[in-house]
């Protein structure tokens, strides 16, 4: 089984805020949070007409905002985009209605207690940024334990699932990367992602690695960490990269998304120098360090998403 949410084989849309995923959108962003296949979405778009031909507004503007409303050179742009079916018209059909059939699965298990039972990939520390007009702040909310072969009422999962586990209850738990572990948990998606949360009743079968993660050395990351926009699958593999929940605020409404939080604090992935066993991707090779080479960590202090 496939968390069919996260499929980007399917649909392609060409609006420019998915440009920095090579306009490749998943299913859940189409189907669930938008709901714009196939009918499409519109937008409007602020336009000036001084600004675009480059020249000096006569407000002192050098953006356009709702200040600029009843502006003679003010005016809006209606824009409509439709996404774009990736394969056949049959295979989506097929898609559509594996599709549904998961919906049903996830419908009958969410916000309620599953067993599942898996082998723990990776730990990565948690944070969720929060963004404001004229403020932020970025929390650490514990850690992320990263299954990629997962048992859920005994349907075998060949895809990531999440964990969300507080600092104490992993400390008490004393496990880490390679450890298997069974139990029960709430399921729920968040933006199209499967998490468990609130363990209860966990036996560890198998202890893998010793817990190297700690709220010290995560705090410690933090004060040096850098965010990217761009999402590289070689820095989601890599031991010093995580996924970073950001909620902004934005004209009265909240808004979501996500960057790359590098916790080695280098200023650019391109320039990454450090040395992992993700180097040299072939479906990534303009993204990622070329070099092949495997992971020597200089701390060990870190494991891989």
């Amino acid at each position: 089984m496939k968390n069919l949410y996260k499929n980007t084989q399917i649909f392609r849309c060409i609006h420019e805020s998915h440009q920095n995923f090579k306009h490749k959108i998943s299913v859940y962003h189409i189907l669930k949070e938008k709901a714009c296949y196939p009918h499409g979405c519109i937008y409007f778009c602020w336009r000036c007409k001084q600004l675009n031909k480059k020249k000096v507004c006569h407000r002192g503007y050098s953006h356009v905002g709702r200040k600029c409303f009843g502006c003679r050179d003010f005016y809006e742009e209606k824009i409509h985009n439709y996404p774009e079916l990736q394969i056949a018209e049959d295979e989506f059909r097929k898609f559509r209605s594996e599709y549904e059939l998961f919906e049903e699965w996830i419908e009958e298990r969410q916000h309620k207690p599953v067993e599942f039972s898996s082998r723990i990939n990776n730990i990565k520390p948690h944070f969720i940024k929060k963004e404001y007009p004229k403020t932020q702040f970025l929390s650490f909310k514990g850690f992320i334990l990263v299954f990629k072969d997962i048992f859920i009422d005994r349907w075998h999962f060949e895809d990531s699932v999440y964990g969300l586990i507080s600092a104490d209850h992993l400390k008490r738990l004393n496990i880490g990367t390679d450890s298997e572990i069974e139990g029960q948990a709430y399921l729920k998606v968040d933006q199209g992602r499967l998490i468990l949360s609130r363990f209860r009743g966990l036996e560890i079968l198998q202890t893998g690695a010793p817990l190297v993660w700690d709220e010290a050395a995560t705090q410690l990351a933090r004060k040096t960490a850098t965010e990217f926009s761009v999402q590289s699958e070689g820095c989601l593999q890599c031991p010093y990269g995580a996924l970073l929940d950001v909620e902004y605020y934005k004209d009265h409404h909240s808004h979501s998304r996500r960057k790359l939080f590098c916790l080695k604090g280098m200023a650019d992935f391109r320039n990454c120098y450090v040395r992992a066993d993700y180097c040299g991707l072939d479906r990534e090779a303009d993204d990622l360090p070329q070099d092949k080479c495997k992971f020597e960590p200089e701390i060990n202090i870190y494991s891989g998403f």
